[in-house]
């Protein structure tokens, strides 16, 4: 038998999809995967066009000419472009490899799984850039996050960030999660599984606050800004 593959339709029906791929051939995966990769290029290019997170190429117009802040700026896209499938591969490959990895259900079968994730997350980020571009402003904490709760009481930047990654889209990733992996195997008892993906899900926070501290202004001044000025 065959199923297709559709994205809005397994959205929040993951147990569905677990319990189809153990007795069914899935078709049109593929297109669905191009179409969350492309969606996500597109998303992360015009994010970096708007303007967004380009705080640190802005304060280095004032030591640049036009050409070599306009050579930022690509430079800055490039990385965009560069990140964002780097974040997309992460999240459906490399998360899709380590649960397989921990709950013993075959790679191939939690691909499909992954791909719903990313796509949460890819249409959260639209949701908060949509919102700042009505603003037309930016802040360094998501509105749907502990962050801004954070930011208030707490004077560690790092567990601002850290608090900053918790968001609702999260307990709803850990949510979907949990109904697939109980769907698709016996091997792992209901209370581990839940703790498996509490565990991820905070480690990943954990890193990705600590990527938060690389010093990224020095970065971009060493790389386009170098020798700018000197006669």
């Amino acid at each position: 038998m065959f199923f297709d593959f559709k994205f809005w339709h397994f959205l929040t029906n993951t147990h569905q999809l677990a319990n189809q791929l153990q007795t069914s051939t899935m078709r049109g995966f593929k297109k669905r995967i191009l179409f969350v990769f492309f969606f996500g290029i597109l998303l992360f290019s015009i994010r970096e066009i708007w303007g967004m997170n380009t705080e640190s190429i802005t304060a280095l117009l004032s030591s640049m000419t036009t050409a070599d802040y306009a050579i930022a700026r690509f430079t800055s896209l490039v990385g965009a472009l560069i990140w964002s499938l780097v974040y997309m591969s992460f999240h459906f490959f490399g998360i899709a490899y380590l649960l397989s990895l921990l709950t013993a259900i075959p790679f191939k079968k939690v691909l499909p799984l992954q791909l719903l994730m990313t796509g949460i997350l890819l249409l959260e980020k639209a949701i908060i850039f949509f919102v700042f571009v009505m603003k037309g402003e930016t802040a360094n904490v998501s509105f749907l996050s502990f962050g801004p709760l954070a930011i208030t009481y707490l004077d560690n930047w790092y567990l601002v960030l850290f608090l900053n990654q918790l968001t609702l889209t999260t307990v709803l990733i850990i949510l979907l999660q949990y109904r697939f992996i109980r769907s698709s195997t016996d091997s792992v008892e209901r209370k581990d599984i839940l703790w498996l993906l509490l565990g991820i899900h905070i480690a990943m926070a954990l890193i990705t606050a600590a990527i938060g501290f690389i010093p990224i202004e020095r970065l971009f001044d060493f790389i386009v800004g170098g020798g700018v000025g000197i006669e």
